[in-house]
């Protein structure tokens, strides 16, 4: 079907509007990866199409959709760059040119047209797996004289067969428009021709409304900075395409496509931060199903560190919600894991320098592949699990466990201090053997802290990773660098992970060290695709996310907990307002707003309006429980405006640097190894 249309959706660049004067559009945005994947998909079916670099469409049975465009019949490839449709919609969008000619594409998800609740099917695979994936091309001449237009759809079967191709032709008028549709179930059906003519239009204003309908149910976060608030969506829509009936995964259609505990731990936190109830109530479940008959918690075979992290989700969980019943059946399942904990960690003898800590396991975060090693993360680990279960016992009126458990932690605690000093360097190492990446010993405030802030082992972790480790932070994030091995004789050089980093950033954050945040928060957001997808580990040379690991769930929750707790941290009974936020989006005409934001005391809501004298605070307080302290931090440049009743005022030096989105980009396009 070939018609004229009105004017296609225009291109934006998809950045943070952060200087005077900077321009709104764009024709191309910036890209940060040489192999951005991206997908199209549904809210927890079990399977989302993904997309390519070079813009093929990859289906189920191996079956993949490619297009052709121009006279000449080109390829579509990487240098057609993808967007999505308002930064974070799952509309894929482009643009190809074959010389006065340009083609406008977009692809997105629907469920099929025949299933009988269209709604309902958007939201769960109400009526089975299948879906259909559509492409509409907008054709325009650009110039002033008729020209010749081709496209040509080719969809490739896996057992090699000749592509099933469909040809669209025109002859365009100057400035004429048209347009091509085509219809692709993901799974083979017996008449794919059954949907041929289905309205593209209406099923891409069902697409948007579904998925706008769903962002304006759940909490609202809006900072000055587009790109930082495009991306915070674009994460919550890849965690809500990623989960399979209920059940999160690290990623969709790659290997990662499983529930993993210490992933999906974080991924939980985002859902439930952001208020997407429904999601998060039925992805905890998936927590009390991962408990081996001997107690211990466990996704990835014999690596220990789930054991601490599911009660820690369990936990965090009913802090969030305050449902006590949830926190009554889950409860036994917390203790048998710390009961698991207590025996494991009795099998070193007394003399052992690994006394009263977890036994060596394999790690793959830390690189630590032959099970020889103790792992610090490990430990860290299921200490907090056993805090965390101490608190629930506590608030279950069970003081006489609590006690008991409390007499364990502290035991833990004296074994691991004991450790340490036979190290004879200033902070925690990855393994208790001084070897290996830094991983889950980062994790030493957040998400619930184990040590004192002012502990000097925290600031020395921290400088370590960040001024040291493999040469120290590269594009603002950490490097992870595995030992050498026979197929890497000299480790992994050049490989750095933002969502790795992220633990130091929080960190940070919790200390109060707000510039640092700010720029490892911008840093972040580089790392991003220009549809906003996040990465797992890159190769900074080659700008590529590693083993094509893209959109990346982890990532992209890290993301959102990192802006969220930016804007609105829990601090125990304390909550903190404007933890880290940078000095600019308090200016003159800037506005920050939070509207329902889950916290562990119930739903706050924060506007804040920069003027010419300083900012204007309107806090609405969570009602559910009352924070022992609420503290707004602010620069000295920018006071508050007015009072607020029962909010102290923070007041911190000005930030040194302004750190925005184009600074970012700018610096690493001017560093000299790109």
């Amino acid at each position: 079907m070939q018609r004229p249309i009105g004017l296609s959706i225009l291109w934006i660049l998809i950045s943070c509007l952060s200087h005077a004067g900077l321009s709104a559009a764009a024709e191309e945005p910036f890209e940060y990866f040489s192999n951005p994947w991206n997908v199209v998909g549904l809210r927890d079916y079990d399977y989302g199409a993904r997309i390519s670099p070079t813009n093929v469409i990859h289906l189920a049975d191996k079956r993949e959709l490619r297009f052709l465009f121009g006279r000449e019949a080109e390829r579509l490839s990487r240098r057609q760059n993808k967007t999505v449709l308002e930064g974070w919609i799952p509309v894929v969008m482009f643009r190809a040119d074959d010389d006065a000619v340009r083609y406008d594409f977009k692809y997105w998800a629907t469920p099929l047209p025949s299933v009988k609740d269209w709604r309902k099917a958007f939201a769960w695979p109400t009526e089975g797996e299948n879906f259909l994936i559509w492409t509409e091309v907008t054709v325009t001449n650009t110039e002033t004289e008729s020209a010749e237009a081709k496209l040509v759809a080719e969809l490739v079967t896996s057992n090699n067969d000749s592509p099933i191709t469909k040809t669209f032709t025109w002859e365009l008028k100057p400035n004429e428009i048209a347009t091509a549709v085509v219809r692709t179930p993901f799974m083979a059906v017996e008449n794919p021709s059954a949907f041929d003519e289905e309205d593209a239009e209406l099923w891409l204003q069902r697409t948007i409304g579904y998925w706008k309908d769903l962002m304006n149910s759940a909490a609202r976060i809006e900072v000055p900075c587009r790109k930082a608030t495009e991306a915070l969506r674009a994460a919550h829509v890849c965690q809500l395409i990623a989960g399979d009936h209920g059940e999160l995964h690290g990623g969709e259609g790659y290997s990662y496509d499983r529930f993993y505990i210490r992933d999906g731990a974080y991924q939980v936190m985002e859902l439930e931060e952001a208020g997407f109830w429904d999601g998060a109530a039925k992805t905890i479940e998936s927590y009390l199903r991962h408990q081996r008959p001997d107690g211990r918690f466990e996704s990835q075979k014999h690596q220990l560190d789930a054991n601490g992290q599911a009660p820690w989700a369990l936990w965090q969980y009913w802090k969030i919600t305050a449902d006590r019943a949830f926190l009554e059946r889950a409860y036994p399942k917390m203790l048998k894991a710390a009961e698991w904990t207590k025996q494991a960690r009795r099998g070193a003898a007394a003399d052992s320098p690994y006394a009263g800590l977890l036994p060596a396991a394999i790690a793959d975060g830390e690189y630590l592949w032959d099970g020889k090693h103790h792992i610090v993360g490990y430990d860290f680990w299921n200490l907090r699990g056993i805090l965390c279960t101490i608190d629930a016992a506590r608030a279950l009126g069970k003081t006489d466990k609590a006690d008991e458990l409390q007499k364990e932690a502290d035991s833990y605690r004296a074994a691991i201090e004991a450790a340490w000093r036979k190290l004879g360097i200033p902070y925690f190492p990855p393994s208790w053997e001084k070897k290996g990446t830094h991983w889950g010993n980062t994790e030493t405030l957040w998400p619930t802290p184990l040590f004192s802030p002012d502990d000097p082992r925290v600031a020395a972790l921290i400088d370590e990773v960040r001024m040291r480790h493999g040469g120290g932070f590269l594009e603002g994030t950490i490097r992870w660098i595995s030992g050498p091995d026979a197929k890497r004789p000299h480790g992994l050089p050049d490989a750095i992970h933002p969502y790795m980093g992220a633990y130091t950033t929080m960190s940070d954050l919790a200390l109060g060290n707000d510039e640092r945040v700010v720029e490892d928060f911008y840093w972040y957001l580089l790392h991003t695709s220009a549809a906003n997808a996040f990465p797992e580990g890159i190769y900074f040379r080659t700008r590529t996310a590693w083993r094509d690991t893209i959109p990346h769930v982890t990532g992209a929750s890290n993301y959102a907990l990192m802006l969220r707790h930016m804007l609105i941290h829990e601090s125990g009974d304390e909550l903190h307002l404007l933890q880290a936020v940078p000095d600019w989006w308090l200016d003159e005409g800037r506005e920050i707003r939070v509207e329902r934001a889950p916290t562990h005391f119930g739903e706050v809501s924060l506007l804040v309006r920069g003027t010419k004298d300083g900012v204007e605070v309107k806090y609405d307080a969570p009602k559910r429980r009352t924070p022992i302290k609420v503290i707004l931090r602010l620069p000295r440049s920018r006071p508050l405006i007015g009072k607020l009743e029962g909010v102290e005022i923070a007041t911190r030096p000005d930030q040194k640097k302004r750190w925005d989105y184009p600074t970012v980009v700018d610096l690493y396009s001017t560093d000299h190894h790109h």
